[in-house]
C-alpha cells in the first residue's frame, strides 16, 4: 500500500485564511458596533452632531419721564462657527477667508481676546485696567484658564497629586507671572495647532509636536504675520474656554452690516461651520446723552465666572450691565434666554430643530430723568469747559485743565432726578457692540500716562517731573494720585467728592439763625482777617477773607460770601454749646440730616438713596476729624521717627518703623505695636485726659525700641552711626519724649476750635458729591425735609404693564423755623440778582426769581505745581417763593464757582421753558462770554424717540 503524500500548504491558502479570518474580525467588530454597542455610539453621534443654539432675551428697555428711549435693542447680525469634525479640519482656511471679507467690508472681529499685539509684533496683555492687583489677578486667571499652572506645577514640585499648600501656590503664582506675554502667544501657537498652516503632510506634523513652540513661531512668522495669527487664535480660543461648557456656537462677528452678511450668506458652502444669525443688540439713541446715568454692558470677568454661572449666565457670551442703571437693575433688565437645540451636518448646518425654548425679554425701568433738560445741562457744560480750558483768562488764574464737570438737578418735593450731568461721557453703544479695539480701551481702562505726563507738563511750563506728577506705586505702575486726567466712565456727579467751598455757608446759616447765635437784624463790620479771638488762633495766624464787605448782616453775608460772619458765627456756637469736643459737632448735627454725612455715633445708612453707585462725603465733626488724624499719624509717626527728628527740638538715632517684606516675625511685631500705641492714643483724645497712662506709654515705648535693637541690624547700625557721627550716646528716653510732644501736638489740634470755624466756610476735611449738595440745597429750601433721591419712577413688563412703582419717599426732617429758611431764601436770591450777587452777572436777567450760592475751593495748597486750580462749584433753586427745582453744578480746576452757573440756568430755561416763551417772550438766553444768544435750551433739538408699547400708554 502507497503512502499519500503529504500536502504542502501554499501560499494561496495562507492568504485565503488570513483574509477569512480578517473578514471575520471585521463582521464581529462591525457586529458589535452596530449591534451591541448601537445605543452607546449612536447616543455619542447624536451628541457630536447637537448643538444648542442660545437665543439672546432682548434686554428690557430704558426710558427716560417723557417715555422717551434712552436705551432699547435692534436686530443685528452675527457670524457664528460651529465645531464640528469637518468645520474643524478647514477650520484655518475658513476663518482666514471669513475676516478677509469682514475687512473687505470693513466689519471688526469680535475681540475679547486679553492676550494683544502691537504694530511691532510684540505680544503684551491689555486688561482693562491701570490697578496692578488687578491686573495681576487677571493674568493669572488667564494663564491657569489656558493650562499653564500646569506645566509650572510639574517644574517645581514634579507629578504631585495632592492639593498645593498656601505656600505652594503662591510660588507657583510668581512663577506663572514670569511668563512673558510672547511666551504664552508662543504656546499657544503650538496647543492650537498652528503649525497645520506650514503642511499638510502627516508625518512633517508629527514633527512639529517635538519642536519649541518658539521654533515653530518662528517658521510661521515667516509666512505670517502674528498680528494675522492672533485673529484666527481668538477663535481657536473661544473653542477652547467654551469646550467646558459644552457645544456652543462661537461669535466671530457681531453687528455686521445686511451687506456682509448676505455676502457671507452666498459663500457658506465654502464655510463649513459659519453660520449667520440675528441677535439683538443693546441700543443708545442719543449716544453719550446721560451715559454716567445708564451705565454700560460688557464681557462677564472671568474671575467672577463661577458667580454668574450659577445665576443662570452664559459666561462666554452673556453682556452684563456695569455701573450705572444698566449695572443697579441689571436683574430687572435682564430677560430669560431662550434657544434650540439642533442637529447639524458635518459642515455644521441645521438640519433638525429638537427643541426650542422660548426666550423672555426683561422689564422695563423708567427714569425720572427728563431728556431735554439733560441735553441742555450737557451741551452748557460742554461749552463752559472749552471756555476755560481755550478763552477763558485772568491772572494767576489757569484753568487749561477744566476738563471736568459735574450737574445734578432735583425736584425739592419729591427727590426726583431731572438731570445728572457727569463730564466727560462716553457711548455706550461702543461698548454694547464688543467692537472696543484697542486705542478704545486705552483710552478708557489703561492711558499711557507716560506720554500724557510729559505733553502735560510741557504744554503747561510745570517745574516737576513724570515721575513727580504720575509716581510710581510700589509695583512700578503709574498713578493719577493728583487727579488730573478726565475719567470718562467715573460718575463725577454720584462719587466725584469735593470741597464744597462757600456753598457750604447756606448750612452754616441754618445752624447759627436755629441756634440764635445770630438773627434777623444784627449786623458785623467785616475785616480781612479774623483775628477777634486770639485766643482761638494765636496773635501770629487768623483765617482771612480776602475782601472786606463793610457792614453785612446775614442776608448780605449770604449774598457776597463773607467768610468773616460765618467765622464769627461758627465761635459763637462752639461757646454757646459749651466751648468742648461736644460743641465742636454744632453745625454737623444740623448739617448731618441734610444729608452731608452721617452721625458717626448712628446706625444711618451713609447714602442719598440714589439706585446707582455713589460717594458719600461727610461734614466736619470731632469724631471723624479725629479718626482722620489716627490715619494720618501712622504716616507722621514712620516719617519723623524714621528722620531721626521730631520739630527740630527732639534729636535721635533714626528709628525704621516702616513695614518691610524682608524683616522678621518679630521685628514687625514691634514695629506695629509702636505704631498701635501712639495711635491708640490719639483714638482717645477727647474721651479722657492725654495724661492718662502717658507714663505707662512712654516706659512702653522705651522698652520696645530696646526689643527693636536686639532684634533688627537696621536699627543697631542706625545707632551706632548716630553715635559715631554726633559723639554721643543715643536715648531711648528722647525717643519717648519726642513721642510725648507729638501726642501732645494733636492733641490740641483735634480739639481745637479753628476747625469748626475753617469748615463754617467749607474748607477742612468737608467733602461732599455734587449729588449730596443739590440734595441739602433741597432739604433746606423746602423747609427742612430730606427726601430720598431717586432715579427710577417704575418699573414695566415688556408689555407695559406695571410691575412696579416708586414713591416719594422721607429720609429725615430738619424741622427749620420758617424765618430761617426765608432769610435763607433771602440771601441767596441776592447772590444770584443784585450787583453785588457773587453769581448775579449770570443770573440776574433771568426773568424767573431764583437762589443760588457760589463756592471755591482749592485742591490743595500747591496745587499749580501739579496743574490744577479751586473747585468751582456753584449751588441754586429756583423759583424764590415756592421752589420746585434745585441744582448743584462743580466744575474741577473751575477756579471760581460762578463759572458754573449758566450750567444752572441752561437747567432752568429748559425747565420753564414754555412759561418764559408764554409769559416773558422777549427773554432771550445768552452764552456768559459772548453774549451770543442761543436757542437749545427753550427749543430743545434732541427728537422724540419711542416705541409702540409706550405710545400705546
Amino acid at each position: 500500500m502507497k503512502k499519500k503524500k503529504k500536502q504542502k500548504i501554499t501560499r494561496f491558502q495562507i492568504l485565503t485564511w488570513i483574509s477569512i479570518v480578517i473578514i471575520l474580525l471585521i463582521v464581529l467588530r462591525l457586529v458589535y458596533l452596530q449591534i451591541y454597542k448601537n445605543g452607546y455610539y449612536e447616543d455619542k453621534a447624536n451628541t457630536q452632531s447637537r448643538r444648542f443654539i442660545t437665543e439672546t432675551a432682548p434686554r428690557g428697555k430704558i426710558y427716560d419721564s417723557q417715555g422717551n428711549l434712552l436705551a432699547t435693542n435692534k436686530q443685528t447680525y452675527s457670524i457664528t462657527y460651529n465645531e464640528t469634525t469637518e468645520s474643524n479640519e478647514m477650520l484655518f482656511s475658513t476663518i482666514q477667508k471669513v475676516l478677509k471679507v469682514l475687512d473687505e467690508n470693513n466689519e471688526k472681529q469680535q475681540d475679547t481676546f486679553e492676550l494683544k499685539m502691537d504694530s511691532n509684533d510684540k505680544a503684551y496683555f491689555d486688561f482693562n485696567t491701570s490697578d496692578s492687583e488687578v491686573k495681576k489677578a487677571k493674568e493669572l486667571r488667564f494663564k491657569k484658564d489656558r493650562g499653564f499652572d500646569e506645566a509650572v506645577k510639574k517644574e517645581l514640585f514634579g507629578n504631585i497629586s495632592s492639593e498645593l499648600t498656601e505656600i505652594q501656590e503662591s510660588q507657583v503664582n510668581e512663577k506663572l507671572l514670569e511668563i512673558s506675554p510672547q511666551t504664552v502667544f508662543y504656546t499657544l501657537l503650538k496647543d492650537y495647532k498652528f503649525y497645520e498652516l506650514l503642511s499638510s503632510d502627516s508625518n512633517t506634523l508629527k514633527s512639529y509636536k517635538d519642536k519649541t513652540a518658539d521654533e515653530i513661531a518662528t517658521e510661521l512668522k515667516k509666512k505670517y504675520s502674528f498680528s494675522d495669527l492672533r485673529r484666527v487664535m481668538i477663535v481657536k480660543d473661544t473653542m477652547k474656554m467654551q469646550s467646558f461648557s459644552g457645544f456652543k456656537s462661537i461669535t466671530i462677528a457681531s453687528n455686521v452690516s445686511r451687506d456682509t452678511a448676505f455676502i457671507l450668506n452666498q459663500k457658506l458652502t465654502d464655510l463649513p461651520g459659519i453660520n449667520v444669525v440675528i441677535e439683538p443688540m443693546r441700543q443708545y439713541p442719543y449716544n453719550e446723552l446721560a451715559s454716567g446715568v445708564l451705565g454700560y454692558l460688557s464681557s462677564i470677568d472671568s474671575s467672577k465666572k463661577t458667580r454668574y454661572e450659577e445665576k443662570g449666565y452664559d459666561v462666554s457670551t452673556d453682556l452684563i450691565g456695569i455701573a450705572g442703571i444698566e449695572g443697579a437693575f441689571e436683574n430687572i433688565l435682564r430677560g430669560a434666554n431662550g434657544g434650540s437645540t439642533i442637529k447639524v451636518n458635518s459642515a455644521g448646518r441645521k438640519i433638525e430643530e429638537l427643541f426650542k425654548l422660548e426666550s423672555s425679554p426683561g422689564n422695563n425701568v423708567h427714569l425720572t430723568i427728563d431728556k431735554d433738560i439733560q441735553h441742555s445741562a450737557e451741551t452748557m457744560m460742554k461749552h463752559q469747559l472749552e471756555y476755560l480750558q481755550n478763552v477763558y483768562k485772568e491772572s494767576g488764574v489757569d484753568t487749561r485743565n477744566a476738563t471736568r464737570g459735574a450737574a445734578v438737578a432735583l425736584e425739592v418735593k419729591t427727590g426726583r432726578v431731572l438731570a445728572m450731568v457727569s463730564y466727560p461721557g462716553y457711548d455706550p453703544n461702543l461698548f454694547a457692540s464688543r467692537n472696543v479695539d484697542s486705542e478704545v480701551s486705552k483710552t478708557y481702562f489703561n492711558p499711557d500716562l507716560e506720554s500724557i505726563g510729559n505733553e502735560f507738563i510741557q504744554k503747561r511750563g510745570l517745574s516737576i517731573t513724570v515721575d513727580q506728577l504720575f509716581p510710581k506705586n510700589s509695583k512700578g505702575v503709574r498713578e493719577d494720585v493728583y487727579d488730573i486726567l478726565p475719567k470718562p466712565l467715573f460718575n463725577y456727579a454720584t462719587q466725584g467728592l469735593v470741597p464744597p467751598g462757600s456753598t457750604f455757608k447756606p448750612m452754616t446759616s441754618v445752624a447759627a439763625l436755629e441756634e440764635g447765635v445770630v438773627n434777623d437784624t444784627e449786623t458785623m463790620v467785616d475785616h480781612y482777617y479774623f483775628n477777634t479771638h486770639p485766643d482761638t488762633f494765636g496773635s501770629s495766624y487768623a483765617p482771612k477773607d480776602n475782601n472786606n464787605h463793610g457792614i453785612v448782616n446775614i442776608r448780605k453775608a449770604l449774598a457776597v460770601s463773607c467768610n468773616y460772619f460765618y467765622y464769627e458765627s461758627a465761635y459763637r456756637m462752639y461757646v454757646k454749646n459749651g466751648s468742648n469736643v461736644n460743641a465742636l459737632d454744632s453745625i454737623a448735627k444740623y448739617a448731618w440730616k441734610a444729608g452731608l454725612g452721617v452721625d458717626p455715633n448712628s446706625n444711618a445708612k451713609k447714602s442719598t438713596g440714589i439706585e446707582i453707585s455713589e460717594n458719600f462725603g461727610t461734614t466736619y465733626s470731632f469724631k471723624q476729624f479725629r479718626s482722620l488724624n489716627v490715619t494720618y499719624a501712622k504716616f507722621d509717626i514712620v516719617d519723623f521717627l524714621g528722620k531721626g527728628n521730631y520739630n527740630n527740638t527732639y534729636y535721635f538715632a533714626p528709628v525704621d518703623i516702616a513695614y518691610k517684606d524682608s524683616d522678621s516675625e518679630t521685628v514687625k511685631n514691634i514695629k506695629k505695636e509702636i505704631k498701635d500705641l501712639i495711635t491708640n492714643k490719639i483714638s482717645k483724645i477727647g474721651d479722657e485726659s492725654i495724661t492718662t497712662g502717658l507714663p505707662e506709654l512712654k516706659t512702653k515705648i522705651i522698652s520696645l525700641l530696646e526689643q527693636l535693637e536686639k532684634s533688627s541690624d537696621t536699627y543697631k547700625n542706625s545707632i551706632e552711626e548716630y553715635n559715631s557721627k554726633n559723639n554721643k550716646k543715643n536715648s531711648y528716653a528722647m525717643v519717648a519724649n519726642a513721642v510725648e510732644a507729638y501726642l501732645y501736638s494733636k492733641n490740641t489740634s483735634v480739639k481745637t476750635p479753628a476747625e469748626i470755624i475753617n469748615a463754617a466756610i467749607g474748607q477742612g476735611i468737608n467733602n461732599f458729591t455734587p449729588l449730596q449738595l443739590a440734595s441739602y440745597i433741597s432739604t433746606i429750601v423746602n423747609g427742612g425735609t430730606r427726601y430720598k433721591v431717586h432715579l427710577v419712577d417704575k418699573i414695566t413688563d415688556y408689555e407695559g404693564n406695571l410691575v412696579d412703582e416708586f414713591k416719594p419717599e422721607v429720609l429725615d426732617t430738619l424741622n427749620l423755623k420758617e424765618s430761617t429758611v426765608n432769610i435763607i431764601k433771602d440771601g441767596m436770591e441776592m447772590a444770584n440778582s443784585v450787583d453785588m450777587g457773587t453769581a448775579s452777572s449770570v443770573f440776574k436777567s433771568f426773568p424767573i426769581p431764583s437762589g443760588g450760592k457760589t463756592g471755591t475751593a482749592t485742591f490743595r495748597d500747591d496745587q499749580k505745581t501739579y496743574g490744577r486750580e479751586a473747585f468751582g462749584v456753584y449751588v441754586s433753586f429756583a423759583p424764590k417763593d415756592d421752589p420746585e427745582i434745585a441744582v448743584a453744578v462743580v466744575i474741577y480746576d473751575g477756579a471760581h464757582g460762578y463759572l458754573g452757573s449758566p450750567v444752572a440756568r441752561a437747567i432752568y430755561e429748559t425747565y420753564y421753558r414754555d412759561k418764559l416763551k408764554t409769559e416773558y417772550p422777549n427773554y432771550t438766553p445768552v452764552y456768559m462770554d459772548t453774549r451770543e444768544p442761543y436757542d437749545f435750551t427753550l427749543n430743545p433739538p434732541l427728537e422724540n424717540i419711542k416705541d409702540s408699547v409706550e405710545e400705546s400708554k
